[in-house]
């Protein structure tokens, strides 16, 4: 289970529970909350947004909340909603898997980074139609969570080799396309994802190769980083390392942001979009 989908139990179980009288009581419990999932050592970015976008459709304004007669009425339906949308986006990655049916053909040499769940489903959704493909996997340090990949993808039957995060430059002329997950797209359809993905992506720009993103809708963010500077520091730190009195500078920091124009294209619960797509998305949700 991803952190997000996670976060989202979590406030729905929270919401189960809740003893507000008031939705603007309601409201600042579910913030609080928001904050004490936002502390544990998991993926932030995925987590905010998640829980940003739960919040967001259960409080949608609609004929059924405005004609509640009372809060009791009303956590009624925000739970139902709640459960409806955790439910929905619990089958992501399954709609993920029709939208990238064709992506994969015979012969292809890809190039992943780090470990990510959609890219593995489809992969090994490939391999049982019977495609025959390899795949290079990036070390992907400090946690070496590319060699996690590397032994899902062979337990899949997928031939796969892992190689350092250094040597992306040597194996690109080999490669034909770039795989990779995602943590959060921004508003731009720019990226935030495991530490090197800009690097690799800026690299197979330059060698005119495309770069595919497999995310879920409920990962998109409503921030645009300048560059990656510009990440919050709880992005790119965990929680444990953020509320230590640890010197921050020798810190690994946890991921980097891709900015669109180093994407092709994002294949998504929504569909194929391109990354020009996430704004009119985003728009559309919040307004």
């Amino acid at each position: 289970m991803s952190p997000a989908i996670a976060a989202m139990k979590a406030l729905t179980e929270s919401l189960r529970m809740d003893d507000s009288t008031t939705l603007q009581e309601f409201i600042e419990k579910m913030k609080v909350a928001r904050e004490a999932l936002s502390r544990t050592d998991v993926s932030v970015v995925s987590v905010s947004s998640g829980c940003e976008l739960f919040m967001r459709f259960i409080t949608l304004s609609h004929l059924e909340l405005e004609q509640a007669t009372d809060f009791a009425s009303c956590r009624e339906i925000l739970l139902r909603r709640g459960e409806d949308f955790v439910s929905s986006m619990q089958e992501s990655r399954k709609k993920i898997l029709r939208s990238s049916h064709n992506l994969i053909k015979d012969g292809m040499v890809i190039l992943t980074h780090s470990k990510s769940r959609n890219v593995l489903a489809v992969m090994a959704e490939a391999a049982r139609q019977g495609r025959q493909f390899k795949v290079f996997v990036t070390e992907s340090q400090p946690d070496c969570s590319g060699k996690r990949m590397a032994e899902d993808l062979r337990a899949a039957g997928i031939p796969c080799t892992v190689i350092l995060d250094a040597a992306v430059g040597y194996v690109m002329e080999q490669v034909t396309m770039v795989m990779l997950g995602a943590e959060g797209v921004c508003e731009n359809g720019g990226i935030i994802n495991k530490i090197g993905s800009y690097s690799l992506a800026t690299l197979a720009h330059m060698k005119h190769k495309p770069v595919y993103v497999l995310v879920e809708s409920y990962k998109f963010l409503r921030t645009i980083p300048l560059n990656n500077a510009s990440l919050p520091k709880s992005y790119l730190y965990k929680s444990s390392v953020l509320n230590s009195d640890k010197d921050l500078i020798p810190e690994h920091p946890l991921v980097d942001y891709t900015p669109p124009d180093n994407i092709t294209l994002l294949y998504t619960d929504l569909g194929v979009l391109p990354t020009s797509a996430i704004t009119e998305h985003l728009i559309k949700l919040y307004t």
